[in-house]
């Protein structure tokens, strides 16, 4: 059978415009493998801007396909939901839906009428045997993790266990990607997915829900065998054109210390590229970062998220203090590894003394580039409850989190702080950083007086932005660079 797998990735009403948005998306690349090493073809349409319905369904017409799979993020679900539609009026196919979104909540998904199935879970194999089924060599609705309708039935089968072996799998199929069409920083590396799941209970994050969804969901955090995920890397860099660095998108590199000793002492012996990591904070000493400046990191990525403590705890479910933060960063910057901050703004509970809160820790940090995002409450997560509880939640369609207005209904936020913090964020923090590093007796002056005047409904929101613009104007070259991530 003839598989046309499609992956909505682009945004419309976030505030960055101007070039490709895609990304390299190994779920999709995992599902070709997978269907290709089980003797299926696969048509693969990588959605990286606005596209009619007439131009999807002469992709789709012309491909021959049995089986219509789309893979859905909550915030691509919307997209999801009309290409579906038009897929089952012009074809009649079969429509299967898996992904994050429809994990964390299948029975919303399936309230789509023109979705046939929704997959719960890692959708490898459920693809696999759906499409066997569908051409005679099984039944549908005896698949594992598969709910859904067929032929005037519904039916909900148990979620099948987790992949515990992830070396059992096939290298993703890169084949797929079309390059010239993803986003300029995709183009420049390589990008690895090491391992599976994160074992922290973020409040935001889809990782404590989706670990519930599994019958053996206390091994959900998973690892490739080091030999494994470095064969793959050595067969990348072998045939890379143009390619300077290898991004590992795992959720925490460093999580697992048995495993990360192999790997920081077999990376640099068999692959010569630097590399980019995820790493959390509080799990950062001395002697790990020593240990990722020899393997050849060049650039840690740390969630800061918050930088006012209780905000940090009790509402977003981050146990770490600020000074493991800071430490973390310094000691990326004694050993010369470069720092990406990750922070969000818009939370339950925030104002903004709050968000000040955040562009002062990132001040204090230093890291080589900050990057804010707007919270989005995500179903299935323990804040999206406490949003709906709250009465937070507002019905509104957004699909990026690279926005400046809120999905919610903010007590203490005005949308005019969103866009200021979104559009200045590293401006801001470079002039907390500058107003640090004088005398402190001034420097306390300063921050509270800077703290008023970005503060203020008094003050116009213009003289607060064109303040912003000034700084960013004269940022330092590092800086700078970081307005540019």
């Amino acid at each position: 059978m003839r598989i046309a797998l499609v992956y909505p990735d682009y945004y419309q009403s976030g505030c960055i415009r101007g070039e490709p948005q895609g990304r390299v998306y190994l779920g999709s690349g995992y599902l070709s493998a997978c269907l290709k090493r089980a003797g299926h073809d696969v048509a693969f349409l990588h959605v990286v801007e606005p596209l009619s319905r007439e131009e999807f369904l002469e992709w789709l017409c012309g491909q021959d396909a049995g089986l219509v799979a789309f893979s859905a993020t909550s915030l691509m679900f919307p997209k999801v939901k009309e290409m579906a539609r038009w897929a089952k009026e012009e074809s009649g196919l079969p429509v299967v839906v898996g992904g994050v979104h429809p994990t964390l909540d299948p029975a919303g998904t399936l309230q789509c009428p023109h979705i046939d199935f929704v997959c719960i879970g890692e959708g490898e194999w459920v693809l696999v045997e759906l499409a066997e089924a569908l051409e005679g060599r099984g039944r549908v609705e005896e698949i594992g993790s598969l709910w859904g309708r067929w032929r005037g039935r519904g039916f909900s089968n148990p979620v099948r266990p987790l992949v515990e072996d992830l070396d059992t799998l096939p290298f993703p199929d890169r084949s797929i990607f079309d390059m010239s069409r993803m986003a300029p920083d995709q183009r420049e590396r390589i990008t690895v997915m090491a391992s599976r799941g994160c074992p922290y209970r973020c409040r935001y994050c889809s990782n404590h829900a989706q670990r519930k969804a599994y019958p053996n969901g206390e091994r959900y955090v998973r690892f490739r065998s080091v030999d494994n995920v470095l064969t793959e890397v050595e067969e990348l860099a072998e045939k890379a054109d143009g390619v300077d660095h290898v991004r590992f998108d795992d959720d925490i590199l460093t999580l697992r210390p048995k495993w990360f000793e192999e790997f920081v002492r077999q990376y640099p012996r068999r692959v010569k590229l630097p590399f980019i990591c995820n790493c959390r904070a509080d799990l950062l000493d001395e002697e790990k970062v020593a240990k990722l400046k020899e393997a050849g990191c060049k650039t840690v990525c740390m969630g800061i998220e918050s930088g006012n403590p209780w905000l940090r705890r009790h509402v977003l479910g981050r146990r770490m203090t600020d000074e493991q933060i800071l430490r973390a960063f310094r000691l990326c910057r004694k050993y010369g590894i470069g720092t990406v901050s990750l922070n969000m703004m818009g939370f339950p509970h925030e104002d903004f003394s709050m968000v000040l809160d955040t562009i002062k820790l990132n001040a204090r940090a230093e890291p080589g580039i900050t990057q804010i995002t707007v919270f989005h409450p995500f179903p299935g997560t323990e804040l999206y409850r406490s949003c709906i509880e709250e009465g937070y939640y507002v019905e509104e369609e957004t699909d990026t989190i690279f926005t400046r207005r809120s999905a919610l209904r903010l007590r203490s936020l005005t949308d005019e702080q969103l866009e200021l913090v979104s559009e200045f964020m590293t401006p801001l923090a470079y002039l907390y950083n500058q107003v640090y590093s004088l005398p402190s007796s001034l420097s306390s002056r300063l921050e509270r007086a800077l703290d008023a005047f970005l503060s203020s409904r008094m003050i116009p929101h213009s003289w607060k932005r064109r303040l912003g613009e000034s700084v960013l104007r004269r940022l330092p070259w590092d800086w700078y660079l970081a307005t540019k991530y």
